[in-house]
């Protein structure tokens, strides 16, 4: 399993801003994945997506789903289109220049927005349901030279989607375990509140932002055993960049209140357990290189990034993720990103316990794989 592109979808979808409009897109796209130690050389068809944005006069909004199957990692599956899912699905209304209220599935105000770093895999907190997180909801955003203010009510996860696991979703959510997992869990997330305040700080060379997000919800036990229970998410981050250097560091505080010390979680027709307490750190820096912008190559950069799950339970393992890559745009349309993927009790690399890495741990061993994406855009 893996989790969905990032850098390569915000950088290829940076189109001017139109008003009274509506656009149909997408991507195709390929990866090639190679691990040694598993001995895999495969180059397969990856991802079909299809997305719709419109704008009429305050009114916009914007559609993604994606197609999956048929290929590796999902080889267990015949077809293209086995598994898909939405990722997201809103209409938004500005209030005013400074004021906008989004409503559907949309993104969860938890850190930076929309992703944490560089990179195609994203860091340990997407795995742990926090980073790229997509629920149903209300979100108000208040803008204005320098401060920001986002304030979201989320009352379910993302329509499920299909598949052959109850993890048939775009991000990382809570889901109900099948009973081929180890130690699943049996709960459903629902209302949930988000808060977030951003300050950005400019100056002639450089941009910096400060931020600090709260997270709260409810979690219903779908057995009849255990008691209802609560998860809370607290954040710090920091960034800073330039023409050609970005810097973005966070702290997040992730607390799961059950009787367990594990829960439940799905996405990518995937099921796992992650770890109910503990801290999560994640770094990433990336640099442009305009140098190597030659022909009808553009937007080439390198970078890498670390995070770590420094888990509350003294005998869990704890969870590295090490990535060093570079990507650059081809003819425009063409998006090619390389990664050499290293990780330790991380479920998304190498062969460690996919069910348990984020929790208990798994191999307790570095592993490492190289992933090359290739996507077409549209």
């Amino acid at each position: 399993m893996s989790a969905g592109y990032s850098y390569a979808d915000e950088n290829m979808n940076e189109t001017e801003v139109k008003k009274n409009h509506i656009d149909f897109g997408g991507a195709i796209r390929a990866r090639f994945d190679f691990d040694p130690d598993r001995d895999i050389r495969k180059l397969s068809f990856d991802t079909l997506i299809l997305n719709t944005d419109f704008s009429y006069e305050k009114l916009s909004g914007s559609f993604e789903y994606r197609i999956l199957g048929g290929a590796y990692p999902y080889d267990y599956t015949d077809h293209i289109g086995d598994i898909s899912f939405p990722k997201k699905a809103y209409v938004e209304y500005a209030v005013d220049d400074k004021q906008a209220v989004q409503f559907g599935l949309n993104q969860v105000p938890i850190g930076f927005q929309p992703y944490y770093t560089s990179t195609v895999i994203e860091s340990i907190a997407y795995i742990a349901g926090i980073e790229d997180l997509y629920r149903v909801g209300l979100k108000y955003n208040y803008k204005n030279e320098n401060s920001e203010v986002l304030l979201g009510y989320y009352f379910a996860n993302a329509w499920k989607g299909k598949g052959t696991t109850n993890g048939a979703y775009y991000s990382n959510v809570i889901v109900s375990a099948n009973e081929s997992l180890e130690n699943g869990t049996q709960y459903k997330e629902q209302d949930a509140v988000a808060l977030q305040y951003n300050y950005t700080q400019k100056n002639e060379d450089w941009t910096a932002n400060y931020g600090i997000s709260g997270y709260y919800s409810k979690l219903d036990a779908e057995n009849k055993k255990d008691d209802n229970a609560s998860r809370k998410i607290y954040g710090l981050h920091y960034g800073v960049n330039n023409d050609r250097v970005g810097l973005k560091l966070i702290t997040l505080f992730n607390h799961i209140d059950t009787p367990y010390d594990q829960t439940t979680f799905g996405s990518y027709d995937g099921e796992f357990n992650v770890a109910n307490k503990g801290v999560i750190y994640s770094a990433d820096l990336n640099y442009k290189i305009p140098e190597l912008n030659i022909k009808d190559i553009n937007d080439f950069n390198v970078y890498v990034h670390y995070s770590y799950y420094d888990k509350d339970k003294k005998d869990f393992l704890n969870s590295n993720q090490f990535v060093v890559g570079s990507a650059f745009t081809y003819k425009k349309n063409f998006y090619i990103a390389s990664e050499w993927l290293f990780g330790k009790n991380n479920p998304y690399i190498g062969g460690s316990d996919y069910g348990q890495s984020l929790a208990s741990g798994g191999s307790n061993q570095w592993e490492n794989q190289l992933n090359i994406n290739i996507g077409y855009y549209f």
